[in-house]
């Protein structure tokens, strides 16, 4: 074979968050968001979590059809080295009970035959975080407000308390004067009809009776009703989702000068990469190569890591 099973597994797990490893487990990867350690203060970088499920023994053919792809061979002859290698595997664990997966983790099995699995943190599986480390000098982040700032706000927000309430009693104040008013020449206007209804139409019709109707005119407020406003429905305008095409670099390194970028170019295109020269930035960067797929650019970035650990991803 060209390389191992385990590096097979390990660029498996950069592409696919559940690889089986059939009549032995499967790895179930889960995205970690990046966070600040509470006490250290140590900012780490979005990782995959790795975890270990002894259940997962079926074969759904990902690792084996992967395997004779990039080795070129038939599906049979790749379930056969997936078989020895498994068996391999159990029969460290019961001589020595570990087993160490390259770049992966370690498998260990306890006194009632359990096996348990503990991730290699020095390798991290998310694609978003290539080329990103965990920063060890950065300060534990604290958030302190001065005492001075917490005066100006409470000054703030008395002076916002203060707007409010006159605002509020400016339109309160003349609607409940509104409100007597009316309360007061309704008293009287029963009042009168009180009167009418005690009158006698049997009685003499010479007999005068005078009532009294108060003069004192209902003041009622005046409510303008607004015109109906009619919005024309107009047909939303649909703009197409161009989904702009990006360029992934894998770059050997970034140098001040010219010259320096120009020898690491030289050197690289004997190397038969096909290296040039990437625009951007206040740094010159030089890169071994240039994919328009995101997963061939991270699969020969594996690669080139293992001469060069310090290369890393660009896309623009």
């Amino acid at each position: 074979m060209k390389q191992t099973i385990e590096h097979y597994i390990s660029n498996l797990l950069f592409l696919h968050d559940c690889v089986i490893i059939p009549e032995f487990g499967g790895f179930v990867g889960n995205k970690k968001s990046a966070y600040i350690h509470p006490v250290s203060g140590i900012i780490y970088p979005p990782s995959k979590e790795l975890l270990f499920n002894k259940n997962l023994t079926k074969n759904d053919g990902l690792l084996a059809t992967y395997i004779a792809r990039m080795e070129g061979i038939d599906l049979s002859e790749t379930s056969i080295l997936i078989e020895n290698f498994v068996q391999n595997v159990q029969t460290e664990l019961d001589q020595r009970n570990a087993f160490k997966l390259q770049k992966i983790g370690t498998f260990t099995k306890g006194i009632e035959g359990n096996i348990s699995f503990l991730q290699n943190k020095n390798y991290n599986y998310n694609l978003a975080s290539f080329g990103l480390q965990a920063n060890h000098k950065s300060k534990k982040v604290e958030r302190t407000i001065s005492e001075d700032k917490k005066v100006i706000i409470k000054n703030i927000k008395q002076k916002d308390l203060g707007k409010t309430l006159t605002r509020a009693a400016a339109v309160l104040i003349p609607l409940i004067g509104l409100s007597l008013i009316g309360i007061t020449q309704e008293e009287n206007i029963n009042r009168v009809y009180s009167q009418m209804a005690n009158l006698n139409p049997f009685a003499n019709t010479k007999t005068e009776i005078v009532v009294e109707i108060p003069t004192k005119k209902v003041v009622e407020p005046i409510v303008e009703i607004p015109a109906e406003v009619i919005i024309p429905k107009t047909e939303e305008e649909i703009i197409p989702n161009i989904k702009q095409q990006q360029t992934y670099y894998i770059i050997a390194g970034a140098f001040s000068e010219k010259n320096n970028a120009d020898k690491m170019l030289t050197k690289l295109n004997k190397w038969n990469y096909n290296a040039e020269i990437v625009k951007g930035g206040n740094l010159i960067r030089v890169s071994y190569d240039s994919f328009n797929n995101r997963e061939e650019a991270v699969l020969a970035l594996n690669k080139i890591k293992q001469d060069n650990p310090s290369a890393w991803l660009l896309a623009k």
